[in-house]
């Protein structure tokens, strides 16, 4: 991967972070101007410790910086995007939402319903048949059929 790449997968992912030139260069230890010729590609080499700092400055895979991942987000730290939008909410807003969220809850349509069989009648007269109807009529959460 060239250093252009390089710089280029460091400015979308400060962008897509909403992190600034001077946030980054704070938490990587080094001046605003460095992080600037990093993202245009005109510094020749980044050592690899600098690429792991200005990796966790913008929470990514320091292997997607350099190209030897596709995966830009880190495994363990994948947060679904209803985290993403909570956390972006003032005390009153973050209380709002999980009422919501809650409220959803009490709708059938969405929320999961589980069924489990467990059957200690196997052997008495037409349990067999009640078993089978009882699977058919199971729905898929997934499909809602």
């Amino acid at each position: 991967m060239t250093n252009a790449e390089i710089g280029n997968r460091i400015k979308y992912a400060r962008d897509l972070r909403d992190v600034t030139l001077d946030d980054i260069a704070k938490k990587v230890g080094v001046a605003k101007s460095t992080i600037q010729r990093y993202e245009a590609g005109k510094i020749t080499t980044i050592k690899i410790p600098v690429v792991e700092s200005i990796a966790i400055a913008l929470n990514v895979n320091p292997s997607w910086i350099v190209g030897k991942s596709d995966d830009m987000e880190l495994p363990s730290q994948k947060v679904p995007k209803i985290m993403q939008y909570y956390e972006q909410l003032n005390d009153i807003g973050k209380h709002e939402a999980e009422k919501r969220v809650e409220e959803l809850t009490y709708l059938p349509q969405y929320t999961l319903e589980v069924k489990a069989a467990h059957n200690d009648h196997l052997d008495e007269p037409g349990e067999l048949e009640r078993m089978k109807n009882d699977l058919s009529n199971l729905k898929r959460p997934d499909t809602n059929t």
